[in-house]
């Protein structure tokens, strides 16, 4: 296990930061259950002391690293929905692009949180409880976005159009190569989020085609 050293250097801005990177690194690889403090503090080169000190339990500290990351991803996708034109032609897939990039590049955290954001999507009532604080407000912005794309979508399909794109983008952004090795090809980033666009825009068509008919 790597762990960074601690300094007297540090401020206290830096401890927590390497504090939440050690954190969402620990609870990737051994889950909630299997993460204790010892071992979180010793990857995060600080004492046990200053890790009760900063954030109480293990909970709050896991509620820190759902802040921190999901705050991230949220200015960032809420930021290129801003700039979508939902009465373009692409309208519908910009919306995914600004759904699915985000998790994706550099503010997504890469495949650890890519782990626990896997674990949010189908997890117990503390995840329920995390997933409602930190993601379900920029969620219903996306709902709305996909409404205006959708005419005669209701908000009930919108959401559930949401969140089954959410889920296979769970399943996306571990990066665990299974695709590719079916495949016995290679893809790249760009790739894989257009994958999912083109995907999820199909998905989205159809439920709107349904929608139509059935209120036709």
């Amino acid at each position: 296990m790597s762990a960074v050293r601690e300094s007297s250097k540090d401020t206290k801005a830096d401890a927590l930061s390497r504090i939440l990177a050690a954190a969402e690194v620990e609870f990737a690889e051994r889950g909630f259950d299997g993460a204790g403090m010892k071992a979180l503090a010793a990857r995060a080169g600080v004492s046990q002391s200053l890790l009760h000190y900063h954030f109480g339990s293990k909970d709050k500290l896991y509620a820190a690293v759902i802040k921190s990351r999901s705050s991230r991803i949220n200015a960032q996708r809420l930021e290129m929905l801003a700039a979508v034109d939902t009465s373009s032609e692409d309208g519908l897939a910009q919306v995914f692009r600004a759904m699915f990039a985000p998790a994706f590049g550099p503010a997504g955290g890469g495949r650890a949180f890519a782990r626990i954001f896997a674990g949010l999507i189908a997890g117990n009532e503390r995840d329920k409880a995390l997933v409602r604080a930190y993601y379900d407000e920029t969620a219903k912005a996306f709902i709305a976005a996909l409404q205006e794309c959708l005419p005669g979508t209701s908000a009930l399909d919108a959401a559930q159009i949401y969140q089954c794109a959410l889920g296979v983008m769970a399943m996306r952004l571990p990066r665990d190569g299974r695709a590719e090795r079916l495949a016995g090809s290679t893809s790249h980033e760009e790739e894989r989020i257009e994958t999912l666009v083109r995907f999820a825009v199909g998905g989205a068509k159809a439920i709107q085609s349904e929608a139509n008919q059935q209120g036709g």
